[in-house]
């Protein structure tokens, strides 16, 4: 887990320009740093301030030398940040490149089953100096091509640079786990990092407001959905592609985010089999999941939120340990609440009783949203959603108290095994045009004539995805109150709802399953946790996204992972006698929620107010200060409904202010 840089430049940058991406992100990889910088058939492997002194004195073919011959300008560079996690010696430093110094890489992520490939290819004449999965990737990478993303399994973003053909090769992981980011001067420079902040060191950089994207946050609460940014010309590798291009191609200046091709496409096999078996196969492939993410030379432990998923992992994790005669106790990291009503500790406190491990917990306390909010968005990049991005912040400062450097969670898990309502919404719509009337009438009892029309209503459309109807083509669909709150002519947008123009019918598993792992939500919860890990130099693993569960479990049929009052039906149900009996028939989970209504309208409804006072004028008037601060008001008094478009009111405009964003 680290971070990486990289710059193609035709003109030829300062090595200043790569230096200084490189230490806005000390804290994705503070144990070692390095670069390589190429001037047409010279290159200059170097050290930085951070690179240890074991570094410059092993022998290795990518040794960087302190105090060496800078480069006044160069064409092709690579930076790295290293946190440490396998192979900690000095031979895993980064940029790394093979014996024959042709392919160099810089390389963010981890290759769970690297050690598989590294067999693989010893046997068809491969050679290694090193036991890093850095290593794996560049010779998998001669030896395949392209075609050895298929073969990785884990998660990933890199650059490798090809100094024969001058063709540089970026990959990111099937799911998008590990971020990797685009940005050009529009003239003769590309940018590739980690995370957008590096790009404000850049020499060119200004802020510049992506007006559809900002709709899309405020509106929608969409973010990471799309190829681009709110930061106007700046874009995402998206998940499961990869970009392969000679350094001389004009499109890395101009639009670089088109020259992505697809590498991963998700199965969209049917599982053949009953219930029973499907649940052995789970079963397998879930086991298998977990003991390749405990791969590290460091500590491991869990983040335990008292739900399923996590209790699953950190259960199945103590019964490893046991099997192998390990004595240290998983540690687990756990956000609680003093109110009751936002607390799963009575959860926690059941797997901790039943596992015996070593739990910590943390009780984030809402006065330090209005020191702590600056902080934590600036590590975002991006404006988030809720205040549970503060919670996960503070889970994160735990494990480093504690020395835990790697930390598995269940983030994934919901969005394909039917943790969200729309796989309950595309049963209970089956059943309905089975003719099962009495079935649907039973499970929707309570809910009355009219509420039962309306959800059959609104659901066909989606379902059959009619694109111009004005449920997605006019601001109808969109958020009334923030329809007075926006000014549009400032905005400058049409406000058309992102299923205007994409296809998400909700018809099968599969089609849910993709839209909620490639879209929404999992590629915004996956910043979070990136950004939040990465903030305490810490690297967040997470199972449930291991591709081999997924695509076994998106081959199921919807009746196998979604029942009446039954959801998660085949994770409960492969995994029953791990957990105790009081988790596996738990009934209502919370989610990994926050009290934050409750300080909004009582606890610190003043500084929420103060703290929109002070920052809206930050918006250049694209929120009409008089129209939110009414919305505020009345949302804190009971006249209008709570839900967390105070927040994205809020922090939009405290983002225009921490990255001097301009429209």
């Amino acid at each position: 887990m680290c971070g990486i840089s990289a710059i193609i430049s035709k003109k030829g940058t300062p090595f200043e320009e790569l230096v200084k991406m490189n230490d806005i992100i000390r804290h994705r990889g503070p144990d070692d740093e390095g670069f390589v910088c190429f001037v047409e058939s010279k290159k200059f492997v170097l050290a930085g301030k951070d690179t240890p002194e074991n570094v410059l004195n092993f022998q290795g073919h990518y040794q960087p030398e302190r105090n060496t011959l800078q480069p006044e300008l160069f064409n092709v560079g690579l930076g790295h940040r290293r946190l440490s996690i396998i192979d900690l010696s000095s031979s895993g430093h980064q940029p790394m490149c093979d014996i024959n110094e042709r392919y160099w890489i810089t390389y963010n992520g981890e290759i769970y089953n690297f050690p598989e490939i590294r067999s693989e290819l010893k046997s068809k004449g491969a050679t290694f100096k090193t036991e890093t999965d850095t290593e794996v990737i560049i010779e998998a990478y001669k030896f395949w091509g392209v075609e050895c993303q298929h073969k990785f399994n884990g998660m990933w973003a890199f650059v490798i640079y090809d100094t024969a053909s001058k063709e540089i090769f970026a990959s990111r992981d099937r799911f998008g786990i590990k971020p990797l980011y685009l940005y050009t001067n529009g003239r003769d420079a590309l940018y590739f990092a980690s995370e957008i902040k590096q790009f404000t060191t850049v020499s060119s950089w200004q802020a510049r407001l992506n007006h559809d994207a900002a709709n899309d946050y405020l509106q929608y609460a969409l973010t990471d959905h799309e190829v681009s940014t709110m930061f106007s010309g700046v874009y995402r590798i998206l998940p499961g592609h990869y970009i392969k291009e000679h350094q001389d191609t004009n499109e890395w200046y101009h639009e670089p985010h088109k020259l992505q091709n697809k590498w991963y496409q998700m199965g969209s096999e049917n599982f053949v089999g009953n219930f029973d078996q499907a649940t052995v196969y789970f079963r397998k492939y879930f086991e298998e999941a977990i003991e390749i993410h405990l791969r590290a030379d460091v500590e491991v432990g869990s983040a335990l939120s008292g739900g399923l998923d996590s209790s699953c992992i950190v259960s199945y994790i103590n019964i490893l340990l046991k099997k192998y005669g390990k004595s240290e106790l998983q540690k687990t990291f756990s956000s609680c609440a003093d109110d009751k009503k936002y607390d799963e500790k009575e959860w926690m406190d059941e797997i901790v009783k039943y596992t015996g491990v070593d739990a910590h917990f943390v009780y984030p306390e809402g006065k330090n949203i209005f020191q702590m909010t600056e902080k934590i968005l600036w590590h975002m990049d991006e404006p988030y959603q809720s205040q549970s991005a503060f919670l996960g912040y503070h889970v994160f400062e735990k494990a480093k108290e504690k020395n835990v450097k790697v930390l598995l969670n269940g983030q994934g898990a919901d969005e394909y095994l039917s943790g969200y309502t729309d796989y309950k919404t595309l049963r209970l719509i089956n059943t309905f045009l089975r003719g099962r009337l009495i079935s649907f009438l039973k499970e929707t009892r309570g809910n009355g004539i009219l509420n039962n029309l309306k959800f059959l209503v609104s659901n066909l459309i989606t379902r059959w995805n009619l694109k111009n109807s004005i449920f997605f083509r006019t601001r109808i669909v969109g958020n009334f109150n923030l329809n007075r709150i926006v000014n549009y002519t400032v905005l400058k947008t049409t406000n058309i709802h992102l299923y205007a123009t994409l296809f998400y019918r909700k018809r099968s598993v599969q089609e849910i399953s993709e839209h909620q792992i490639n879209i929404e939500p999992l590629q915004k919860y996956l910043r979070w946790e990136d950004r939040n890990s990465m903030a305490h130099s810490i690297e967040a693993r997470v199972p449930f996204l291991d591709y081999r569960l997924v695509e076994f479990s998106r081959s199921l049929p919807l009746e196998f992972l979604d029942g009446p009052n039954e959801s998660k039906k085949m994770l409960v149900s492969s995994l029953r006698n791990i957990l105790p009996e009081k988790i596996a028939g738990r009934k209502d989970k919370k989610g990994f929620i926050t009290p934050e209504e409750k300080w909004f309208k009582k606890e610190f409804r003043d500084e929420f107010l103060d703290m929109f006072r002070e920052n809206v004028r930050f918006a250049d008037g694209i929120i009409n200060e008089k129209e939110a601060e009414k919305y505020l008001t009345n949302v804190q008094q009971g006249k209008l409904p709570f839900d967390y478009t105070y927040w994205r009111i809020i922090l939009f405009c405290i983002w225009m202010k921490v990255f001097d964003v301009k429209i």
